[in-house]
């Protein structure tokens, strides 16, 4: 399914890790980490929520850790 350090780009792939309940690290696009990683909780058109956090779209990468 998916190998670890894996980019989650496409949509499909952020909706199967949150099903999959995959651990998720999140960057920032300057490769700064702003999340060492959880399931993702919630997703919609714009954000990702991790941990109790939104981390947006267009500002972010994930990762799967």
């Amino acid at each position: 399914m998916f190998s670890v350090g894996q980019e989650l780009y496409l949509e499909t792939d952020l909706k199967r890790a949150k099903l999959a309940q995959l651990p998720v690290m999140v960057k920032y696009d300057d490769g700064e980490i702003a999340d060492y990683g959880g399931p993702i909780q919630e997703l919609n058109k714009d954000a990702v929520k991790i941990n109790g956090m939104y981390y947006t779209k267009a500002t972010c990468r994930f990762y799967v850790r």
